[in-house]
């Protein structure tokens, strides 16, 4: 659990946060110094905080959309915030004050304020990485999901289809059951109307019984008379 959370964004955005708030700070505090002095003290408090709000807030969405602005500007976001840190840490510590200080005093100084702006660079270089890398993956799930729903419609439709063919297969089965039985009758009703004795296709029922009746390859129209034999004539 601990190290699921350390490596998530929250882990990182906490801080970040904290540095935002001291950064607020900071620049509230510069702008307190070079706000007039003859300002009503509340309105120059208000005023300070408000626009070190309005300083550090843009960075933390600088920050969020950082590449967006890598296309025009090479330099990036870390890089900004960790400048900014430092130089204002020094405003903050009053480095550049006309007061002769120690040796001593002005290391430290600059130290911290190099420490800090190391330190915020580092957190804003790791927050705009982890961020992108959420994004990116989050992105590859949405296109994963969005492939598994079309490979789930693509199966739907092959069932549908495969459904349709095997109703296709049982309707053309009995298409030529069907046929096959019309070709018997067919065949059959060919072999009901066909003379037995010349082998002559009559095309209807009534057709079939006047050509029977007067066949004159039938031996009963023979043996009764009803074909003529015609006589050989004689030679002279």
């Amino acid at each position: 659990m601990v190290a699921k959370f350390l490596n998530s964004l929250e882990a990182i955005l906490i801080p970040m946060l904290i540095l935002l708030i001291a950064f607020i700070v900071d620049a509230g505090v510069l702008f307190y110094r070079v706000l007039p002095k003859d300002m009503n003290e509340d309105l120059k408090l208000f005023a300070s905080i408000m626009l070190g709000i309005a300083v550090a807030f843009p960075l933390l969405l600088t920050s969020v959309n950082s590449d967006l602005l890598k296309h025009k500007y090479k330099i990036g976001f870390p890089e900004i915030f960790g400048f900014c840190s430092f130089f204002m840490t020094l405003l903050f510590f009053d480095v550049f004050s006309a007061d002769v200080k120690s040796f001593n005093w002005y290391l430290t100084s600059v130290f911290m304020c190099l420490l800090l702006g190391l330190i915020d660079y580092l957190y804003a270089d790791l927050f705009v990485k982890k961020y992108n890398q959420i994004n990116n993956l989050e992105q590859q799930l949405l296109g994963f999901q969005k492939l598994k729903d079309q490979s789930e419609s693509l199966s739907k439709e092959l069932d549908k289809s495969d459904l349709v063919l095997q109703q296709s297969k049982e309707e053309l089965s009995h298409t030529k059951e069907s046929l096959k039985r019309t070709i018997e009758s067919l065949e059959e009703a060919n072999e009901k109307l066909t003379c037995p004795h010349c082998g002559q296709l009559q095309k209807s029922v009534s057709a079939y019984r006047n050509h029977i009746g007067g066949c004159k390859d039938n031996p009963k129209n023979k043996l009764n008379g009803k074909i003529k034999s015609t006589p050989i004539a004689k030679e002279s």
